[in-house]
């Protein structure tokens, strides 16, 4: 038998989920521990996928360029000046 505390409102919502999918705790931890006897980790929800990957639409991308150009502004030399000074590599 296994023991363990899971907050309600994600056990709630879990167990709802689990029962939309014909499933039941008890199979969720026997998945859970069939798991880490054949893998020796714990599941990593980002480990096995590829990364992110997102694409704008042309409008997103129109909306992203007009917001960077009046955001970006151009600095006098001084400033670079100014900042390597600071870091000590003037």
């Amino acid at each position: 038998m296994v023991t363990a505390r899971v907050p309600q409102e994600i056990r709630d919502q879990v167990n709802a989920k689990l029962k939309a999918i014909g499933s039941s705790p008890t199979e969720l931890v026997n998945a859970a521990y069939d798991y880490v006897l054949q893998a020796g980790r714990l599941p990593d929800v980002n480990n096995d996928e590829a990364p992110l990957c997102i694409t704008l639409t042309e409008a997103q991308e129109n909306e992203l360029r007009f917001r960077l150009k009046h955001v970006t502004r151009t600095v006098p030399p001084s400033f670079w000046e100014t900042a390597a000074r600071t870091r000590g590599e003037a």
